[in-house]
Order: structure tokens, then C-alpha cells, then sequence
């Protein structure tokens, strides 16, 4: 399923790289940021081989393998970066965060294995950081949203949302609502009264569509992804979540098969919007699945042929083959 355990859009960016080789690292740090990451590849990969044993130039490479969506090998580089410096709180972060993407479509027994190094290494990132709200939205997140056999604990995951607002009351709010169960009427409405600020921002319309989206509630889910849109986006963060209701008004049109034509000017709204969103092959798809499901295949063909010929994700590559 693509839905990892943490939003890792967010989490991968690192606030900086402090590193020897600056040059290099503000460079390849300015790739990210464009999201060039073929481009930063091509920079790093001649420098580092088997016998590499510069924590940064490994770090650096594993970073820009994940914005690849090359999770294994971005997994193993970062581990490998770790082994000679495990104090850099920005490799633990990506390391945490490869691993945990891999569990989000890992075998039961595998996907063990790679959250508990997710969950370890975001705690470490916690304590080499602990100033860093980054390191509080990781470790909370993951917390909040993995299953307890696999390290989740959303008491725990509240109590870092109360330590995160002493640094950032926004995010501090954000983490409790992600850790909160936000199909309960009365917890909703409790979270809203307790912050105001909540009140007015799209992320709690968008938080709690994603809940009802999970439990199969898709029609509610719909209308409230809806509510999330038409909230007044007043930062950068608010307005990333309007964009992402229109993603997620695609995702529940096609898995709850309702509301196709709904569905359908979402995602072609969030792919003019966002052309170079990390999941943009996958509004791609949905929207797809969705001309598939009207019955304008020749609309859908065009838009998964090319996806399929560029896309580096082994996962939206299987669901790519099962439509073309």
C-alpha cells in the first residue's frame, strides 16, 4: 500500500548539511531542493565506491537514492554512513526515513525489521537534536501511525506533541492531531476547542479525511477533504494541504469507487498545481484508474505510458502493469 508511516515529503529535507567537502554538499543540497536528484546522483556516484568510508559522501549519496524512491540502496549507504559517524542527527533522519519507507511495503516479517531501525534511528536524531522540531514530527509520527507490534505508541507520540509545542505550537498541534483518533466526534471536537488555530487550517480537515479514508468511509472522507479545500491557506504548510486534498479526493474515488467525476478534476487540478510533487506518479495513476473506470481508456493510455517509462518507483510500476 503507498502509504508509508511517516509523511516523508517532509521529514527527508534536512534544515543543512554541515559536512567537510561544503562545496559539494551545498551544491548536491540545492539539487534536492529542486528535487533534481538524477542531477545530484550523477554528481556523488563517481565518488563513492564499496570501499568509500566518508560518512558524508555516503550520507549524501543514500539521501538522493531516497529521492529516487531507491530505498534499498538508500538504506544500505546511510547504514554504512552511520557506521562511521552515528553522532549526525541528519544521517539518522534519513536513515529513519528509508527505513521506514521500506516498511510501508515490506513482507509482515521484513517490514519488523525495518521499523524498528526507523524508530531507533529517529530517536537518535531526537537525542542528538533535541532543539529540533524535525526530530519531534519524525519520532511522533511514527509513533502515531505504526501498528503497536511495530513500535508504535500514540500515548507516547502525544506526549512528544506537548514537548514539540514549547518549541513549535503549530507542529506541536499537528503532531497530536496525527496521533489522535480523529473518527471520534467528540476527540475531534475536543482538538479543535483546545487550539483555535487548528480550527482555521486545513490540516485538521485533511488529517481527519485520511482517518475515515482508512477505515473505508470514503464518501465522508470525500466531504471532508472538501472542507479542507476550501479553508483559507494563509503559509506555505496550509496551502500544501489544500493540495494534497486534492490528491486524497482522487486516492478515495478510486478506492471507495465513488464520486469518479469528483475525483477525477481533483487530480487534474493537483497535477497542473503540482507538477513535481513527490507523488505525482501516483495522482497520475489514480487519475487513470479513474478514466478506466469511465470508460475512456484512451485517456488513461495516454497518461500511464509515459509514466510507466519513466517512473523509478518498483511500486507504482506494479500497479502501473496491471492497467497497461
Amino acid at each position: 500500500m503507498h502509504k508509508p508511516f511517516i509523511l516523508c515529503s517532509v521529514l527527508l529535507l534536512s534544515h543543512a548539511v554541515q559536512a567537510d567537502n561544503s562545496e559539494l554538499a551545498a551544491q548536491v543540497s540545492a539539487l534536492w531542493k529542486t528535487q533534481d536528484y538524477t542531477a545530484a546522483q550523477t554528481l556523488l556516484a563517481p565518488l563513492v565506491n564499496k570501499k568509500t568510508k566518508d560518512a558524508q559522501l555516503l550520507a549524501l549519496l543514500g539521501r538522493t537514492e531516497a529521492g529516487l524512491q531507491n530505498m534499498e540502496v538508500a538504506e544500505e549507504l546511510l547504514e554504512k554512513a552511520l557506521k562511521y559517524n552515528a553522532q549526525n542527527a541528519d544521517y539518522q533522519h534519513w536513515y529513519g526515513t528509508a527505513s521506514c519507507n521500506l516498511a510501508s511495503s515490506a513482507s509482515m516479517f521484513s517490514a519488523m525489521g525495518y521499523a524498528k531501525r526507523c524508530k531507533k534511528a529517529y530517536q537518535a536524531a531526537l537525542e542528538l537534536e533535541p532543539q529540533n522540531p524535525r526530530s519531534y514530527i519524525a519520532l511522533g509520527s511514527f509513533l502515531a501511525q505504526a501498528p503497536g507490534i511495530a513500535g508504535g505508541d500514540k500515548d507516547e507520540a502525544l506526549k512528544l506533541a506537548q514537548q514539540l509545542r514549547q518549541l513549535d505550537p503549530l507542529q506541536g498541534a499537528l503532531l497530536a492531531l496525527n496521533a489522535s483518533d480523529l473518527t471520534d466526534d467528540t476527540a475531534f471536537n475536543a482538538l479543535l476547542a483546545q487550539d483555535e488555530l487548528l480550527a482555521q487550517r486545513p490540516e485538521a480537515y485533511l488529517q481527519r479525511g485520511i482517518a475515515f479514508s482508512r477505515a473505508d468511509e470514503h464518501v465522508t472522507a470525500i466531504t471532508l477533504f472538501e472542507q479542507a479545500q476550501a479553508m483559507e491557506a494563509t503559509d506555505e504548510e496550509a496551502r500544501a494541504a489544500k493540495l494534497q486534498a486534492l490528491y486524497q479526493i482522487g486516492r478515495s474515488a478510486v478506492v471507495g469507487n465513488v464520486d469518479y467525476n469528483k475525483g477525477i478534476a481533483a487530480l487534474q487540478q493537483f497535477i497542473q498545481q503540482q507538477p513535481a510533487a513527490d507523488n505525482i506518479g501516483w495522482a497520475k495513476l489514480r487519475l487513470g484508474q479513474l478514466f478506466i473506470a469511465q470508460q475512456q481508456r484512451e485517456k488513461a493510455i495516454a497518461i500511464l505510458e509515459p509514466l510507466m517509462a519513466i517512473t523509478k518507483d518498483n511500486q507504482l510500476k506494479d500497479e502501473l502493469q496491471k492497467l497497461l
